[in-house]
């Protein structure tokens, strides 16, 4: 058996071109009140999709914030589940996907229970297209070019295949179908707030049905055992007390159970820049004009700081290997996913069970110069799926195919919710004492159909119980980082340059490469100038120039 505290879902979807029908009648343009976006291509301006949360949950939430990029925080599941949908979504018809899969596809149909009942449960046929995480854009540009494009099509708006995909006019503009009060007749695709939709907008428009996503994902965790050894402690003020204690851990040799430790042991320049205050990869300088984050004082500075931690041994050898079996060592400060670390009944909870007598807890970033850091938040939604424009035609069709989507998108704390991510009971989980659901091993392959589907409604931190003991610090931590966070100037318009379509991946692999080759020595700092005019020669400055016009059209 194995122990699942939620579902994450990659998924979210798009809609419809011109006037789209909407439970068999013509959806006007929307209803009073809202917020306007303007449209381009289409030519009209459409209200934002209404927002109605989610029926409230069960359970007391362990921490509450209004902080901008804070999230509640649980620690107890829900006790009891309301239900989300009150009609058959389908009537019969056929419903196609093209969807992301990790590992081996789900079982075929007819020895698929969990396919069956899925079935039954939407009233169509449910006919996904599997595609492995390794070959997915690969697949993605054949199925455009094939011209034969599922009803429901899972996209990574980041990448440029995918993104060219809406470019194309493959995918239907949903903005009128869900304009205002008209996304009410489908209650789970309404459980997002308008800052969601904001952000995912292509030339204005809706193409897309975004998933919600906190803010903040990734935080420091350090070994309290070793930081408490230092002569600065658990809590160093500034950068160059944080280089002292750090150093400090890697000249003790060996921790508990005589494990080598290193003051970091893996390399990911996310904290770093936040406590340097390097800002978002491209910002706004105070004279107005837009940089990227390698022409500020700041990067120069956060690329000494870490040449010169590399250089006195803070870091394992192998910090910056791509493989983390490599990493034998044990870690000072570790950065750490939210999911595989307060959302898991593992976490810090097994690092102190794996290793016993060291002792684990969330990090306070200090900003370099002893005031806070500077947090990027993520932009407010993840992956996406869009509406086939040739699906989209048929306005009863294009119903069935939305009322899917509300099913399978359906919130935490529902019934359905409940059925998609975890199965049918009895047989996929059984429901444990602290009131998650545990996967029976043996029945795990039948899972997997509908990650298609997009996540809904409330968007809370939910610490398993096994990390109730850390709780408090998460939450304070979160909280702080929360409290110094900003959002990207280019927010929502992240696709709005075709050189970052088309070259962005190659910019990012010589940055990185650069970066990292400075920061193990093997180039110097000195040489920033001189990288910073190639990166711009290479496309950096044409992207610059495409942003800095989408920025202007913006506050025009």
């Amino acid at each position: 058996m194995v122990e699942i505290t939620r579902r994450n879902f990659l998924g979210a979807l798009g809609v419809a071109a011109g006037s789209i029908a909407v439970g068999g009648t013509l959806a006007s343009c929307s209803s009073e009140g809202g917020t306007t976006a303007a449209g381009s291509g289409a030519g009209a301006s459409f209200k934002l999709p209404t927002y109605k949360p989610a029926p409230d949950l069960s359970v007391e939430p362990f921490f509450t914030s209004d902080t901008p990029g804070m999230q509640n925080v649980f620690t107890k599941p829900v006790t009891s589940y309301f239900k989300s949908v009150d009609r058959a979504p389908g009537s019969g018809g056929t419903v196609t996907t093209f969807q992301l899969t990790w590992g081996e596809p789900s079982r075929k149909l007819e020895d698929n229970p969990y396919w069956q009942e899925l079935n039954a449960r939407l009233g169509v046929d449910f006919q996904p297209t599997f595609v492995p995480q390794p070959t997915f854009d690969q697949k993605f540009a054949t199925m455009l070019a094939s011209g034969d494009v599922p009803d429901l099509v899972f996209v990574n708006d980041q990448s440029a295949v995918n993104l060219q995909g809406i470019r194309d006019g493959a995918f239907a503009d949903l903005s009128e179908v869900l304009a205002g009060d008209n996304i009410l007749a489908w209650p789970n695709l309404a459980a997002r707030k308008e800052e969601i939709w904001k952000a995912s907008l292509k030339d204005g428009r809706i193409y897309q049905i975004p998933s919600p996503a906190w803010a903040i994902t990734n935080l420091p965790a350090m070994r309290t055992d070793l930081l408490g050894e230092t002569s600065v402690g658990t809590a160093p003020k500034d950068a160059d007390e944080l280089f002292t204690a750090l150093k400090e851990v890697s000249g003790l040799g060996k921790g508990v159970g005589g494990q080598k430790v290193y003051g970091i042991n893996q390399y990911d320049p996310v904290m770093w820049r936040w406590m340097f205050k390097v800002g978002a990869e491209w910002q706004l300088d105070d004279n107005g004009d837009l940089i990227h984050m390698t022409q500020t004082p700041e990067y120069k500075e956060m690329l000494s700081w870490l040449a010169n931690a590399w250089n006195e041994g803070i870091f394992d050898p192998v910090a910056m290997t791509t493989n983390p079996a490599d990493i034998v060592s044990g870690p000072g400060i570790q950065w750490r996913a939210v999911t595989n670390t307060f959302q898991t009944p593992d976490g810090l909870k097994q690092n102190e069970a794996d290793q016993p007598g060291t002792s684990w807890d969330y990090f306070d970033i200090p900003g370099y110069d002893g005031t806070a850091p500077v947090v990027v938040r993520n932009i407010p939604y993840g992956k996406s799926t869009c509406v086939s424009a040739e699906a989209a035609k048929d306005s009863d069709r294009l119903t069935e195919i939305l009322n899917v989507l509300d099913y399978i998108s359906a919130p935490y704390g529902s019934e359905e919710a409940l059925f998609v991510g975890s199965g049918i009971e009895g047989r996929h989980y059984t429901m444990g004492a602290d009131g998650y659901p545990v996967l029976d091993e043996k029945y795990l392959p039948e899972l997997g159909v509908q990650y298609v589907g997009v996540t809904s409604g409330d968007n809370s931190y939910r610490g398993h119980p096994n990390q109730e003991p850390w709780a408090q610090s998460f939450s304070n931590v979160v909280e702080r980082l929360a409290q110094n966070s900003i959002v990207r100037d280019l927010e929502g318009l992240e696709s709005s340059s075709s050189t970052f379509i088309s070259k962005g991946a190659a910019l990012k692999q010589q940055w990185d490469d650069f970066e990292r080759g400075v920061v193990a020595g093997r180039q110097s700092v000195d040489e920033l100038d001189s990288f910073i005019s190639s990166y711009m020669s290479a496309g950096g400055e044409q992207v610059r120039s495409e942003y800095s016009q989408a920025l202007e059209s913006r506050a025009s």
